[in-house]
């Protein structure tokens, strides 16, 4: 994962990553901000993007609502 991506571009992979493995999951809309965090995250340690949707996905999994 290269370094120095602007907000802005992180956000943007942290969107698509959900929206490719979460879609048709249901959450809280005041969870999308621990999504992001949890995403933001990763992206700072330096994780593939295989590992940024991979910690996306147990967070969704462990606050879905269906």
């Amino acid at each position: 994962m290269p370094k120095k991506m602007s907000e802005k571009k992180i956000d943007a992979l942290i969107e698509r990553l959900y929206k490719e493995s979460c879609a048709n999951v249901a959450i809280d809309i005041m969870d999308i901000s621990k999504v992001f965090a949890v995403g933001r995250k990763a992206y700072d340690e330096g994780k593939s993007e295989d590992e940024i949707k991979a910690a996306i996905v147990e967070l969704v999994n462990k606050i879905r609502k269906n």
